[in-house]
């Protein structure tokens, strides 16, 4: 059985407040956080194109927080596809890698950080905690159908030899069912994609249909091996709960983005 967390869990470090998946905090070889729009994330700081020395402060803000250098937390420039990039080096010189075109990060290095920003769409953790590797995903619609949760798996299993089964998965809050519409438009990419649709749409009216985008990338992962009792699902949406986090549906272009991330700890045994 999948395990949920509600609205009620949230969390408080600092001035931070976060969601976090119990199963990935009980392994004891991560750290992770989804963050909400409280403690400094609350400005829309990340939906500016001139907004680099405040991405840079409240990066160093977060990194002070949980404890590890803001030079080590890697961002991606998404672009709402399937690219997935594997970082299997040390960074040397550390510097930020935020420029990284792509919707997914893996990596197997110690102590670097790697984020996601989002505002509707379902952020992904994943924890092989026995290689161990870990990896984040950004996963849109358009994500969704291109298969990129189940292509990040796929990407851990050849390049880390990770198996599907020992994965631990965290599914961060996302836009709901109970708000997100879409179109004709969409509808016919979603029903012309090849994924089994009907599981997680329904129509809501003439020429309108609703999406569970979580439960789509929850099922496309069982599919790709993924066990139902190592997945945790953060159930709040975003569009529902404003007050704490960021909406693009609710709120517009001008809208934030909230943040999470999840580091590899440096002081584990490694195989």
């Amino acid at each position: 059985m999948i395990q949920t967390v509600g609205r009620d869990d949230v969390k408080t470090l600092g001035d931070i407040t976060y969601f976090e998946a119990p199963p990935l905090k009980a392994l004891g070889v991560v750290n992770h956080a989804f963050c909400t729009k409280s403690g400094g994330f609350s400005q829309g700081m990340y939906s500016s194109p001139n907004s680099g020395s405040a991405k840079a402060e409240e990066h160093a803000r977060l990194a002070n927080t949980f404890g590890f250098e803001p030079q080590r937390l890697i961002t991606m420039d998404q672009v709402h596809g399937d690219r997935i990039r594997i970082m299997d080096k040390p960074l040397i010189p550390l510097r930020p890698f935020s420029n990284c075109r792509s919707d997914a990060l893996l990596t197997d290095q110690p102590d670097i950080a790697i984020g996601v920003l989002t505002a509707d769409c379902v952020p992904i953790l994943l924890v092989d905690p026995k290689r161990p590797v870990i990896g984040i995903i950004h996963a849109g619609w358009r994500g969704t159908l291109l298969g990129i949760a189940q292509k990040a798996i796929h990407k851990m299993t050849h390049h880390f030899g990770t198996h599907p089964g020992d994965l631990f998965v965290a599914i961060g809050p996302s836009i709901g069912e109970c708000c997100y519409e879409v179109d004709e438009a969409v509808m016919g990419l979603v029903c012309s994609s090849g994924w089994n649709w009907q599981a997680f749409s329904r129509r809501k009216g003439m020429g309108k249909w609703v999406l569970n985008l979580a439960r789509a990338n929850i099922d496309q992962m069982r599919d790709r091996g993924m066990r139902d009792e190592k997945c945790c699902w953060i159930r709040v949406c975003t569009r529902c709960n404003t007050d704490i986090l960021f909406s693009y549906r609710a709120e517009g272009p001008a809208t934030g983005e909230q943040i999470s991330f999840i580091q590899l700890r440096g002081d584990i045994d490694r195989v």
